[in-house]
């Protein structure tokens, strides 16, 4: 693992981590150390950041709230920037379609909540969602029948070159849990992103954002860490059922442990290792596999795992 002197990045040295373990950062609890962290709080920051990492070689991975990544217990020997660029506003037409605009680094609760606030309809199915919308875009997050697709416009991006380009809902290439960003993950970041809404009524709003969130809570661990929805739905099936009729709810190997709540979570606690977690789920896909005949993919991002 390099060490990586905080001057590198001045005037931003002060907020520079040398040598972070992300365990400390990430919702699995777990991921060994990077050379450097730093949290980045607007796009301008962002593009320096990134900038300067490329002008020296160094390897950078950008996240928002690592709410849907595993880090392998060696870490990353490279940057990481976590995404802290969290505007949010919007404008109206007289016809009540109304144009939202927010930073990748927005978390999907404060997007959320701007809308209930100011009546904005079309974000209700993300209630209780965690995250950026960086990492919602990245990952074409959806739930309720909906996804962020339907409503995405365009974003900015920005090239492993420094090149700034703007991205369409025709050039984000979406499809389920995946976006040409997440495809081609080593290419573009996502800077900032404009959305199609439209007026609603505040209460109507607010209560559909509480249905979801109470929905969530009663069929999902969400007071418990977890990255989330661990596997992709195979086409025609619920990978939730499938490792369920496995009778995989409640098995654990270290301190990681499917969910005996929602069989596509795994939870974590304190002290856990990313191994016990990839091992884990390599376990879910073996047995389910065996059973089925069904090869479950994973929906959360794996970092160091490409070797093992």
């Amino acid at each position: 693992m390099h060490k990586l002197d905080p001057s590198l990045f001045s005037p931003y040295e002060k907020a520079f981590l040398s040598d972070e373990p992300l365990s400390r950062h990430a919702f699995s609890l777990c991921g060994g150390p990077c050379a450097g962290l730093l949290r980045v709080e607007n796009g301008e920051m962002l593009r320096d950041a990134m900038e300067r990492c490329i002008d020296r070689k160094l390897p950078y991975r950008v996240f928002g709230g690592m709410t849907n990544v595993l880090v392998s217990d060696d870490g990353f020997d490279g940057v990481i920037l976590l995404n802290r660029s969290g505007s949010v506003s919007h404008s109206e037409d007289e016809s009540g379609k109304v144009t939202l605009y927010a930073d990748s680094g927005a978390g999907m609760a404060a997007v959320v909540r701007y809308c209930c606030e100011n009546s904005i309809s079309g974000f209700e199915w993300a209630a209780g969602l965690p995250g950026t919308v960086g990492g919602a875009v990245y990952g074409n997050a959806g739930a309720f029948g909906s996804d962020i697709s339907q409503s995405f416009l365009c974003g900015t991006t920005v090239d492993r070159n420094g090149c700034v380009l703007q991205m369409t809902k025709s050039d984000m290439e979406f499809d389920y849990r995946s976006s040409v960003l997440k495809r081609e993950a080593k290419n573009s970041v996502l800077l900032d992103t404009v959305f199609q809404l439209h007026r609603g009524t505040k209460a109507a709003i607010i209560a559909a954002c509480e249905e979801h969130r109470a929905a969530r809570k009663a069929t999902q661990p969400v007071d418990a860490h977890s990255l989330g929805s661990v596997f992709k739905n195979p086409p025609n099936e619920s990978a939730g059922k499938l490792i369920q009729a496995a009778g995989l709810k409640g098995f654990s190997i270290g301190k990681a442990t499917v969910s005996m709540k929602h069989a596509n979570f795994i939870t974590t606690e304190a002290g856990v290792r990313a191994a016990d977690y990839h091992q884990l789920v390599v376990h879910v896909q073996k047995t389910v596999f065996e059973l089925f005949g069904v090869l479950l993919e994973p929906e959360i991002e794996m970092l160091g795992f490409e070797a093992k």
